[in-house]
């Protein structure tokens, strides 16, 4: 990948851009940790850890970018886009929830957070393509971190019925206890 013009105004937007994904892969590394030490399902934690593989690639491939076109690969850690629910849902499911319960919810927001990540490099990739030239030499990169985005979003879609079939009889176990204690 050649060297771009640092100072040229266009560039250092496009690096803007990639170390703005940076910070949301290097925030997706620390919850993917914490993923894979919280889930209850041998092969959630397994996809989990085959897809912190790969966001540590993500990672490389934007810092190589980054630096290629002269700007500083960022170490800060964005915000994710997760729900924030009003207090009085929030508490209501802290309260309530099961741990099979948590399970599919914080599948739900895993893979809120991969279409994230997904849309911002399909952004990427056709802010790259609209600069021709300038920025070709990116686009193999963004597109092996969509792919792998893309693969994770599939996982999970295709995953998440056979999660609440395997969690749901022990979640109308759990209620059922409840409501029975409840009297």
């Amino acid at each position: 990948m050649s060297k771009q013009n640092p100072n040229d105004a266009i560039t250092q937007k496009f690096v803007l851009e990639l170390n703005a994904v940076l910070a949301i892969e290097n925030a997706g590394m620390e919850r993917l940790h914490t993923r894979i030490q919280e889930s209850r399902l041998d092969e959630i934690k397994q996809q989990l850890q085959q897809h912190l593989h790969e966001s540590t690639d993500h990672q490389k491939r934007l810092q190589k970018i980054i630096q290629d076109m002269g700007g500083e690969p960022t170490q800060e850690k964005s915000g994710l886009p997760l729900p924030v629910y009003p207090d009085i849902i929030w508490n209501m499911m802290s309260n309530s929830m099961t741990k099979q319960e948590w399970e599919l919810k914080r599948a739900e927001e895993d893979l809120i957070v991969e279409n994230a990540e997904a849309v911002c490099y399909t952004m990427l990739i056709q802010k790259a393509k609209a600069g021709g030239d300038m920025f070709y030499d990116t686009l193999e990169s963004l597109s092996l971190n969509l792919k792998d985005e893309q693969h994770m979003i599939d996982w999970i879609n295709n995953n998440l019925p056979g999660m609440l079939t395997r969690l749901w009889p022990s979640m109308q176990t759990n209620h059922s206890k409840d409501n029975s204690n409840d009297q």
